[in-house]
């Protein structure tokens, strides 16, 4: 195997893992990600998640630089990195240079100096800084704004986008220095010159951070560039407070904890965007995967929705699973509702559920949720043919909208939005990171809606209608709803790691992906449309076929609470069924890990079956034959099981 494939197994690019070097400021240590830096660290504490400069089009799309003349200079207790940034798109062009300096006091300072060529709209340009939930949810604030010194806690709870007059704004009055006790006795600070920040409880998009961004909403976007328009800033961060050394490094170790009540929400599929109906070997590959549901997106407005629900149906009975009506739909469309009914009672099809979204085209930073007139509207057409199946309400888009919008209408029996951890960054630690925002969006609703059901419905990789973080697609680009990662391992253990956030919280039911194509979980028998940017084989299954294959054979048992003492490179999901203990345990980096599963006593020997790069080449293309092998037998030693785990490699545990 090259190298290059080895890699496109991984991630699903040709090219090797990015060198990140530490960087030393004193007793501060953080990781430089290209020209972001990450892990900002007092010893063990976090004091800032990630920073990084973001140049934003005017509909928020974010414009990746081109970087030339970087130079580092790392000392043991010091630092600095120079390097020259190129922003451009279209009319966008914007350059400036930027240098990075730790100092052996413990500072930081990151300074942007550049200039506009030309004239363009944007809607930003200067600096974020991420608060990792771990150091900020419940924390003790201090804010330096304009009214004076601002002090509060950082909220459990999430905190919704506002909008004010039309406008967005922050959580509180924008500020030029913010410090935060990241834990008890330390305080993180971060100060921006050039410009003011302001505060957005990113677990609105799932993001697993607070973020402190320069250049306020509440001023309003997009704004007006002017030839040579020079915009400088400077962000600088410090502690204040007791230091300690930081750990040695130690293997993963991931404990199987009480049994709990809780089941694996329903799960299910969406309709391939492709449009072709399934092959019967496709329909042979996703029966084994039990859908409980297929999801199909209905718009009354137009005039070929009937040929969709026909397609649909046929798709399901070929499964063996219900619909998942998702109806975009205005209250005028009576009439189209009952001619609905009409096609529903004679598909010969049963219904899951209904999720009711007023029709709207694209992306809207302003979307509120689903008018109770609608749904009533739709249940009075619908649901006696359907019968007493959840009606839910709520946003095609991000959780954001429903937690500003919150639907609390007797018609609604179920809330619905869905996710996606590429809304605001789309690289491989950003989406990482951001399964723990996961659980926190569902167990928020969870919080306001009463007894509704929790639907999470659909959860891509890639964001389907925009913003897109890494830039509008180019010429000869994958559409961008399309991500490469789809068909790799890293897609696999991610998927690991979002059915364990969102079963764990207590969703209902969880649509993920579509069935097949480069947006479902099996390539078509026609193959890859653009095989030079989307590497997979014609009728092969994605390695995450196979986390959906397991997670079918257990649907009936119960879970069991896991933790991990390091979420950032192992996570895990673990289920009682048929008398064993199961458990999935994915590495989500592109280095070697050992992880110890603990929690496995009255166990002498478990079953281990390996998903890595080895592995994929007979569980890719002849998925049944893979799976009729037998895992490894290995010896449980005190309840806990030592698992070598390659690069994204996902280990099924059965005890």
């Amino acid at each position: 195997m090259t190298e290059a494939a080895r890699y496109a197994i991984w991630y699903g690019r040709d090219e090797p893992p990015a060198d990140r070097p530490e960087l030393h400021a004193g007793p501060l240590t953080a990781i430089l990600d290209g020209v972001d830096l990450r892990h900002v660290r007092l010893g063990d504490t976090e004091l800032v998640q990630r920073v990084y400069v973001a140049v934003r089009d005017a509909p928020w799309n974010t414009i990746p630089a081109t970087i030339s003349d970087l130079s580092i200079d790392a000392g043991s207790d010091r630092f600095e990195v120079t390097f020259r940034a190129a922003h451009r798109h279209e009319d966008i062009a914007f350059s400036w240079n930027g240098t990075i300096r730790g100092a052996p006091d413990g500072t930081i300072i990151y300074e942007m100096d550049g200039a506009c060529e030309g004239s363009f709209k944007y809607s930003k340009i200067g600096f974020n800084a991420h608060h990792a939930l771990e150091g900020a949810v419940e924390r003790p604030y201090r804010a330096s704004t304009a009214k004076g010194e601002l002090r509060g806690t950082l909220p459990r709870a999430i905190d919704p986008q506002r909008i004010v007059d039309g406008t967005l704004s922050g959580m509180f009055d924008p500020y030029s220095e913010i410090a935060i006790e990241v834990a008890d006795g330390t305080e993180a600070t971060v100060a921006l010159e050039g410009d003011l920040l302001e505060l957005q409880d990113h677990r609105n998009w799932t993001d697993a951070n607070f973020k402190s961004y320069g250049t306020p909403l509440a001023l309003g976007f997009p704004f007006d560039s002017t030839p040579g328009q020079r915009i400088r800033q400077v962000l600088r961060i410090g502690f204040r407070g007791r230091q300690s050394a930081p750990s040695p490094p130690a293997d993963v170790v991931v404990s199987l904890e009480a049994p709990s009540d809780r089941r694996l929400p329903a799960v299910g599929f969406g309709m391939p965007s492709h449009d072709a109906p399934l092959s019967s070997a496709e329909a042979d590959h996703l029966r084994q995967l039990r859908p409980a549901h297929l999801r199909v997106d209905l718009h009354l407005g137009e005039d070929g929705y009937p040929a969709v629900l026909e397609r649909a149906a046929a798709d399901a009975r070929a499964l063996g699973c219900r619909l998942e009506l998702a109806l975009h739909a205005d209250e005028s469309q009576a009439a189209a509702l009952s001619d609905l009914a009409t096609r529903l009672g004679a598909a010969g099809v049963s219904v899951a559920r209904v999720l009711v979204y007023a029709a709207a085209d694209g992306f809207s930073a302003f979307v509120t949720t689903t008018p109770a007139p609608l749904v009533g509207l739709v249940r009075r057409q619908i649901e006696p043919v359907v019968g007493k199946v959840v009606f839910a309400g709520g946003t095609n888009q991000n959780f954001a909208d429903i937690n500003r919008d919150r639907p609390a209408w007797p018609e609604l029996t179920g809330v619905c939005f869905a996710l996606s951890p590429a809304v605001h960054a789309a690289d491989d630690w950003s989406i990482v990171e951001n399964l723990a925002g996961q659980s926190e969006v569902v167990a928020m609703a969870r919080s306001f809606s009463g007894d509704r059901a929790i639907v999470v419905s659909p959860v891509t990789i890639a964001t389907r209608f925009g913003p897109y973080p890494a830039g509008p697609a180019g010429p000869g680009d994958l559409p961008p709803p399309v991500d490469v990662r789809q068909s790799s391992l890293l897609g696999a253990a991610w998927t690991v790691g979002s059915i364990a956030a969102l079963s764990a919280s207590g969703a209902a039911a969880v649509t993920w992906y579509e069935t097949t194509g480069w947006r479902g979980v099996i390539e078509t028998d026609a193959g890859s449309p653009m095989p030079e940017r989307f590497p997979s084989q014609p009728g092969q299954v994605f390695p995450m076929y196979h986390a959906f294959a397991d997670v079918a054979e257990w649907r009936d048992g119960t879970l069991r609470d896991v933790a991990s003492s390091d979420a950032l490179r192992v996570v895990a999901l673990a289920i009682d069924a048929g008398g064993q203990r199961h458990a999935l345990v994915a590495n989500v980096t592109p280095e070697p890990q050992r992880a110890v599963l603990a929690g496995l006593e009255g166990a002498a020997v478990a079953r281990v079956r390996l998903l890595d790069e080895a592995a994929c080449a007979s569980a890719l293309p002849d998925p049944a034959g893979w799976r009729a092998t037998p895992g490894a037998a290995v010896d449980v030693e005190g309840g806990r099981l030592s698992l070598d785990l390659g690069p994204f490699a996902v280990a099924r545990v059965d005890a």
